[in-house]
């Protein structure tokens, strides 16, 4: 008899520790070796530590029920407890996002950037987001990187070098009307398509970063020059569903609030190597 109860016991305590652990429920488009999520697995393991593994959080890579695009509408709607998308996608319900992309930002440095959006202006942004959609910005964001022009046709060494020149831009009115005062022709060019479209010289170079040319080898469609000029400072913004954040325990709150902070500019330091490695790539 004693024998029962204290494997009831033990059972009892077993089921309580599976029930006290909370699972956040992060959903990722890109896939696990993607920038993003390779940082973002450090955020992970420091939530782990924090909360004495009473919290998780389950990423989903390669989220294919809501492409990039409707990411937001996911974390808004409860499908997902969190994501990180990119301002550009952001802007999609909070226009003001689109800041980053204004010619007074083209060609700043990586800390002037991340002091700015640090700071009120990225407060202010925040704070139009939650306003928009039923969502919590967790802190600060990650670094991406800068984007800049990577090309197969030939190198460029001047701007004036761009004209007449097709370019695929990711999209975003900015954008558009950058290329068009350079004198080039902006294309919209879906990803799946862009290989072919190099090979094929429909397009002459693109707007991108070091690690996106060198995780898509798009050497082997022809790229070889690229004008360093730090024309976009890509990242990206940590959301929360609102209702699931309210319902959380304070300390569980807390647990994530703090790790994200601790651990947002090791996140940064971490994109930023893996870009000047790939930067290295052929």
């Amino acid at each position: 008899m004693k024998i029962l109860i204290v494997a009831a016991a033990v059972l009892l305590g077993c089921l309580q520790g599976v029930a006290a652990q909370t699972v956040i429920r992060f959903a990722l488009p890109t896939a696990a070796d993607h920038p993003r999520n390779q940082v973002l697995a450090r955020w992970a393991g420091a939530v782990a530590k924090i909360s004495d593994n009473r919290l998780t959080i389950e990423f989903r890579h390669g989220e294919t029920r809501y492409d990039g695009s409707r990411i937001l509408n996911a974390v808004a709607e409860g499908a997902t407890d969190m994501a990180a998308p990119g301002w550009w996608l952001v802007s999609r319900f909070a226009p003001n996002f689109r800041v980053s992309a204004l010619p007074m930002f083209y060609g700043r440095a990586a800390a002037d950037m991340t002091a700015i959006f640090d700071g009120r202006l990225g407060q202010a942004l925040d704070q139009s987001l939650e306003r928009a959609l039923p969502v919590k910005v967790l802190g600060r964001r990650i670094d991406l990187g800068f984007g800049h022009i990577y090309l197969a046709a030939a190198p460029v060494e001047r701007y004036g070098d761009l004209r007449g020149l097709n370019v695929r831009v990711p999209g975003g009115s900015a954008d558009l009307a950058r290329y068009l005062v350079f004198g080039a022709t902006p294309r919209r060019v879906a990803i799946a398509k862009l290989f072919d479209a190099l090979r094929r010289k429909l397009i002459g170079g693109l707007l991108t970063t070091h690690a996106f040319v060198a995780d898509a080898e798009l050497w082997r469609a022809g790229v070889k020059f690229a004008f360093l000029d730090n024309q976009v400072f890509y990242q990206y913004t940590p959301v929360f569903n609102l209702a699931r954040w309210r319902a959380l325990p304070v300390e569980e709150r807390e647990w994530l609030s703090r790790s994200w902070e601790e651990s947002v500019d090791k996140m940064r330091a971490a994109n930023a190597l893996i870009g000047a490695e790939a930067k290295k790539d052929p």
